[in-house]
């Protein structure tokens, strides 16, 4: 097989697990929004907001509901007292039970100035995977 053969069998691939995940995104999510409240359960920061509920007993439809109508959306400003004391230094599971392993600046421009994006080992990963299907996807439609 040649090296383009290759290439083209990967892209085939990525957009075929996408297009399949895609399918029932609903779905999906409800079982990405569990798998993290799982991995990352007694975080200080989900704490206040959903404290010791046994989240491995509820039902996927219910517990999204009880997610929605327990914890708000967050800005920034809702994390960024997590996010100093993790630049200066705290190891404490703050956001996430992975450690926290790079802070990246943001560009500023939303509010005008930098902030402190933290991420783990996983999400720099998953960042790298977006980036990558995000190409493969532009490829397929500008290659045609």
């Amino acid at each position: 097989m040649t090296n383009i053969n290759c290439k083209d069998k990967i892209k085939t691939d990525i957009i075929g697990w996408f297009d399949e995940v895609a399918e029932d995104s609903a779905a999906v999510q409800r079982r990405m929004l569990r798998r993290i409240l799982e991995l990352n359960h007694g975080v200080e920061y989900l704490k206040k907001w959903i404290g010791d509920i046994k989240i491995e007993e509820i039902d996927e439809n219910l517990l999204e509901s009880i997610y929605a109508s327990l914890v708000p959306l967050a800005s920034h400003a809702d994390i960024e007292p997590f996010t100093k004391r993790i630049a200066d230094g705290d190891t404490t599971p703050l956001l996430t039970q992975q450690p926290i392993t790079n802070l990246s600046l943001s560009s500023g421009t939303t509010e005008g100035r930098q902030k402190f994006v933290p991420f783990t080992h996983h999400s720099s990963q998953t960042t790298l995977q977006i980036f990558k299907l995000a190409a493969v996807y532009r490829s397929r439609y500008h290659s045609a």
